[in-house]
């Protein structure tokens, strides 16, 4: 209690709050794993793959038809299929709103604009079938449709917040040239396995001092909606992870999380702000978590 005493005489009630966020933090460190992966009986949202999945099972109908007295058993598989796709149409609606957008989840982000409701609809609509079509011994077709979350995104990311899109010759370009290419940093992976972090469309890096050192303002929508503000693997040896953060990355260790939100210290953020002055890391989105 006395050191406790002590430090909140030394520091702000907005540090106090993150410290105390970030060591209730540490001290629950693996009790609760998270995937990047989140799975329901009905599908699944792949925020490393940036896809949602879901699938929709029919039962295959069987008429009787009389032709010259001989009974003819017909199984109508067309009409199953499609209201297996049907099925999983609606699956696809009911999981799109649990996705963890920022913190919050889809269904949140409907409650404060109805409108986003009408627009996963024409999505889910254009969805595209995943793998084949599956028939079952006890007569039921099962069909898997699925939706990028680049589509998502295009409905749930406005214009505002976002870094402008640069027509001319980013500063780093120039200074680029001029270091070795095998000391150039291509990339920055956090290592968050160790912390029981949210998985999410649009999650930020933020220091101890509660600064901000990645988020919206550092990329352009169009980076956003298309790439995606981050990638998720489970180890280094992920095939991804080379696709998003190069052959030279910048491992940083993280120190606590909040929801989707990372924490990092002040010295590893300076090692990020470096990065991007250099090598445009933040701006092209080359960040990469790693989760259990």
């Amino acid at each position: 209690m006395l050191f406790y005493n002590m430090i909140n005489k030394l520091v702000t009630s907005k540090y106090i709050i993150i410290f105390s966020l970030v060591v209730a933090n540490l001290s629950a460190q693996v009790n609760n794993p998270k995937s990047y992966i989140v799975r329901t009986d009905v599908g699944f949202i792949d925020y490393a793959n940036r896809i949602i999945v879901c699938r929709g099972t029919a039962d295959v109908i069987k008429n009787n038809v009389d032709d010259n007295s001989l009974i003819i058993i017909e199984k109508n598989i067309t009409l199953a299929k499609a209201e297996a796709k049907a099925e999983a149409r609606k699956n696809l609606i009911k999981i799109i709103k649990e996705v963890n957008f920022d913190g919050r989840y889809v269904k949140e982000l409907i409650e404060i604009e109805p409108i986003i409701e009408s627009r996963l609809e024409s999505l889910v609509g254009s969805a595209y079938q995943q793998g084949q079509i599956e028939y079952f011994d006890k007569d039921e077709v099962s069909i898997a449709l699925a939706v990028r979350m680049s589509g998502l995104a295009e409905i749930l990311i406005d214009t505002d917040g976002y870094l402008e899109e640069d027509k001319s010759l980013p500063t780093y370009l120039m200074t680029n040239a001029a270091i070795p290419k095998s000391e150039r940093i291509s990339g920055i992976v956090i290592d968050v396995r160790e912390h029981d972090i949210d998985p999410s469309m649009s999650p930020e890096v933020i220091d101890m001092q509660g600064n901000l050192v990645y988020g919206t303002i550092h990329y352009s929508r169009s980076k956003s909606v298309n790439k995606g503000p981050v990638g998720y693997a489970y180890s280094m040896d992920d095939k991804n992870l080379g696709q998003r953060v190069g052959a030279n990355p910048i491992l940083i260790e993280a120190v606590g999380s909040l929801d989707d939100d990372v924490y990092i210290t002040s010295m590893d953020a300076e090692k990020i702000r470096e990065a991007e002055k250099k090598f445009g890391i933040l701006t092209n989105c080359r960040i990469m978590l790693l989760l259990q």
